[in-house]
This record gives structure tokens, C-alpha cells and sequence, in this order.
């Protein structure tokens, strides 16, 4: 069996992604070079944190193809339909060049994954990065592309040799981790940014003997805007951006239709509304009913009660909206028994 990646390099990516924006609770995102949205659908799915949830997300593409997949793609689904979040969200579709900025459009994190090796490595680089750190500023950007030493591993590419090719026919670059880090180190000093570099993918499965540990397949770098930093850099950088105008796509496209020369700051391709719960909260009596009757499930099932298992049902997050109200509600002493923990089942009182 070839050697391979578990879980699957984009799946790899977008954990690594979703995690470090969690970590720095952001709520609005905007995804530069979106695709056919596979990063937005991802965090529109798996979001984990119920006190910072994210509740807009954004994306720019110069590929109205992609983007009328991405559309579709980011369509609630019949589940959702039915079992209705607890917080908003809103998702934007952007036609355009993302290296120009979107009136009015900002975020508290930027995602570029996989996009700075499709556009020109000097004058495109430079437009990318400038647009992203200068023009959006979010507290938090997140870079990925890939590393050029681990074409090693892949023999096919003839990493090193006179037939070296790069991982897509698309690429017009690939760069190496002393090529990246300059690249980032450079741009967190001139935008106000502290940066991380790291690696993604660092191992293969079933690899052969002559595997190469040479950092990982995609290396990411993460830049936390300083606070102390004035934010007239950004007012300047967005005043030359303005005054420059067009200039080179976000990328080359395969079709007619999707290669369209499009001027001025990209435009609403689509918005897509999430539904929500919206019933009024229960009464006191049918909520300590509802409380009760799960907590018993859950404990007839054999199962050690914990007030996380609440937690995990829909009715009780639709209830509660937060998991630090649930929490409080247990603890009071109105609604559990005296001297009992408010976590197991016998805990709670009976009302009639």
C-alpha cells in the first residue's frame, strides 16, 4: 500500500485551522480565496465554543464557478432545517479579486489556506499579504501553504532534480520553510503582527524506510495582531490599495465564464441565513420536567451522569442557550435537592 495521510491533508488543515481560531474565540471570519467553501463549511458545522460562537462568515473568490458551488454547499441542510442552532449565523459570497478589499467587509480572523503558491510569488505575494495584514487588519490571520522540502516524500515530483515539478499545474511557486518563515517574519514586522509558524501533516502512514522528516506537507503561519501597534498602519495600507486598483487575479481559472476580468472590489455573490431557534423560553415547571426526564434517560442508560450529557441535547442547549446558564440553574438550590450534587438525577426535585 502507497503511504498516506490520516486523517487526509485537507482534513488535517482545516482541525488545525478551526482550533487555533477557537483558541483566540473568534465569532466573524473571512475566508480569502473560499473556493467552493470547504474551510466555511467546516467551521459553519463544527463550531465548540457555545460563549464565543462564530456567527458570520465571509468569502472571497474570483471563481464564480466555485463560488456557485460553494452556495450550494452552504445551504442548510434538512437536518438543520429541523434541529435549529442556538445562535446566528450568516454566510457572504464575495465575486472578485480578493486582493481588493470589500466595502465595509471585516472580521476577527482572515483565513488564506492554500492560495498564496496560485498567485505571482513577488508582485501577488506582496498584494495578498498587504490586503490581508493591511487592508482587513483582523486580530488574527492564518496562512497555509505548501512546504516544498516534503515533495521528498513524493517521489513523483523529483523534488531536487532537473524534472522537479510542483504538487499542482496551477502552482507558480512552492516555497521551503526558511522561504516561508522570511516571508511571515517580514510581514508581521511591517503590518504589526506577531507570527507562529508550524507544520501540518509531519508524518505519512505505511512510509517507506527513505521517508524524510523534513517538517510537514503544509506549514501555517499564525499572526496576532499587537494591540499596541497604532492603527494608522491599516488606515494607510487601505488608502494605497484603494489607489492602486486592480491588478493580477487570485488565481487562474479553467473556464470562460469564471476567468471574467473583473474590476472594482469584489461583490455580494450570495447571502445564506442560518435558521434559528426562536420559541420562547419554557416555564419553570416544564423546563425542570424536561431537565429531569433526560437526566433519567441518560442514567437508565447505564451511563455515569454528568451535567455535559445535558449539555449534548438540542433541547436543552435551545433552552439554556449558554452552558454556564444550565449550570447555574443546576447549582440553584430551587431546583435541585439540599445536600445533593446537582449533576445526578437524583438530585433534581419533583414539582406537581
Amino acid at each position: 500500500m502507497a503511504p498516506y495521510f490520516f486523517p487526509p491533508m485537507w482534513e488535517q488543515r482545516r482541525i488545525c485551522i478551526a482550533r487555533k481560531l477557537y483558541a483566540q474565540r473568534v465569532q466573524s471570519v473571512v475566508e480569502v480565496g473560499c473556493g467552493e467553501g470547504n474551510v466555511l463549511g467546516f467551521l459553519a458545522s463544527c463550531a465548540d465554543d457555545d460563549e464565543h460562537p462564530i456567527t458570520h462568515l465571509a468569502g472571497i473568490d474570483i471563481d464564480s464557478n466555485a463560488l456557485t458551488m460553494a452556495r450550494e454547499q452552504l445551504q442548510p441542510t434538512a437536518a438543520e432545517q429541523r434541529d435549529l442552532r442556538v445562535d446566528p449565523l450568516k454566510v457572504e459570497l464575495f465575486h472578485g479579486n480578493a486582493m481588493e478589499l470589500v466595502e465595509g467587509l471585516q472580521g476577527d480572523a482572515v483565513v488564506c489556506t492554500e492560495v498564496l503558491e496560485h498567485v505571482d510569488e513577488h508582485t501577488g505575494v506582496q498584494r495578498l499579504t498587504r490586503a490581508v495584514l493591511g487592508g482587513y487588519r483582523p486580530r488574527l490571520a492564518v496562512f497555509t501553504t505548501p512546504n516544498a522540502e516534503f515533495n521528498v516524500n513524493f517521489p513523483a515530483l523529483c523534488y531536487g532534480g532537473p524534472d522537479a515539478r510542483f504538487r499542482d499545474a496551477d502552482h507558480k511557486f512552492e516555497w521551503t520553510r526558511a522561504q516561508f518563515a522570511e516571508w511571515a517574519h517580514r510581514a508581521a514586522q511591517e503590518f504589526g503582527y506577531e507570527v507562529s509558524l508550524s507544520g501540518i501533516g509531519m508524518s505519512m502512514r505505511n512510509a517507506s524506510e527513505d521517508f524524510v522528516d523534513c517538517g510537514g506537507c503544509t506549514q501555517m503561519a499564525v499572526f496576532e495582531r499587537q494591540d499596541d501597534v497604532s492603527q494608522d498602519s491599516g488606515t494607510c495600507q487601505k488608502a494605497k490599495l484603494s489607489q492602486q486598483g486592480g491588478g493580477e487575479e487570485l488565481k487562474d481559472d479553467e473556464g470562460p465564464e469564471s476567468n471574467e476580468n473583473i474590476g472594482g472590489p469584489p461583490r455580494l455573490f450570495a447571502t445564506i441565513d442560518y435558521p434559528t431557534f426562536a420559541e420562547p423560553p419554557m416555564e419553570s415547571v416544564a423546563l425542570q420536567s424536561l431537565v429531569r426526564r433526560i437526566a433519567l434517560d441518560i442514567a437508565d442508560s447505564g451511563q455515569t451522569f454528568q451535567a455535559e450529557d445535558l449539555w449534548a441535547e438540542l433541547e436543552i442547549r435551545q433552552q439554556f442557550k449558554r452552558r454556564r446558564a444550565m449550570l447555574a440553574w443546576l447549582a440553584d438550590s430551587e431546583h435541585a435537592v439540599a445536600g445533593q450534587s446537582p449533576h445526578t438525577p437524583s438530585a433534581f426535585s419533583i414539582r406537581s
